[in-house]
């Protein structure tokens, strides 16, 4: 039987029509959006196609930072923040150098420059005892020289040392031989005040001992002086004899 062409009321369209109109209903694009936004009424355009795409620009200008502002939020969250920051801080900015990122410190480092430290070379609590060590060591300047003594009447070398430390809550041993063997060793040149330093004076071992004031002094009772003293360890009786030094704080 034969098909009357003029039955069929709905045409096929082509794959090549049918793409078209596939695409033409999608949603539209930005900038077709922009434009769809910026006409009038019955799509009446009110905003010529050129300002439109100025203003996509410009919308897309805006995405762009604000999705930059959220990865650097982000970074800072995760600690990277200081890695991706420009080197402003050799600009004369100002900034602390406390602040500055791991690589700049490296290169400060290979370069010479100082970097702080991260501790302090002396904590409060040994400022503090120091401190006290020095004033209770003044109290006996003045007293007599007595070899082997430990009173007011007289006092040695070591006896000195250990009722110094003693009335600070520190433990000596009673002779300088014996005193040498305890704390830790301090390296020449890194002397600092409250350290005992040692001589050999009248016998072959450790036979002398003072406290450490700073600016090549100490205290000590002085058999040659006869009586505790301060006295300058670069002079020329002192220099030769000294053995090293002793930290015990």
């Amino acid at each position: 039987m034969a098909i009357n062409s003029l039955q069929v009321t709905s045409p096929i369209a082509s794959p090549r029509e049918a793409c078209v109109e596939k695409k033409a209903s999608s949603t539209p694009s930005g900038f077709e959006s922009l434009l769809q936004s910026a006409s009038g009424p019955a799509g009446r355009e009110t905003v010529s196609p050129r300002v439109a795409a100025e203003m996509l620009r410009v919308q897309m200008m805006q995405s762009t930072l604000t999705l930059a502002v959220s990865d650097a939020r982000s970074d800072a969250a995760s600690g990277q923040a200081l890695r991706s920051v420009p080197a402003a801080f050799d600009l004369g900015l100002g900034l602390p150098t406390a602040y500055r990122g791991t690589a700049a410190l490296e290169t400060a480092e290979v370069e010479g420059e100082p970097v702080p430290s991260a501790l302090p070379s002396l904590t409060s609590h040994a400022a503090t005892e120091i401190d006290h060590i020095s004033q209770t060591a003044a109290r006996y300047l003045g007293t007599p020289y007595r070899f082997g003594g430990d009173g007011a009447d007289g006092i040695d070398c070591s006896s000195f040392v250990q009722q110094v430390f003693h009335a600070n809550q520190i433990d000596l041993p009673r002779t300088a031989r014996e005193q040498i063997n305890v704390g830790s060793n301090v390296a020449p040149g890194e002397l600092r005040k409250g350290d005992l330093v040692f001589f050999q004076t009248y016998a072959e071992y450790p036979s002398h001992v003072g406290i450490y004031l700073g600016d090549g002094k100490m205290i000590h009772a002085s058999s040659g002086k006869g009586e505790v003293t301060i006295s300058d360890m670069n002079s020329d009786y002192y220099r030769p004899r000294y053995l090293g030094a002793k930290r015990v704080i």
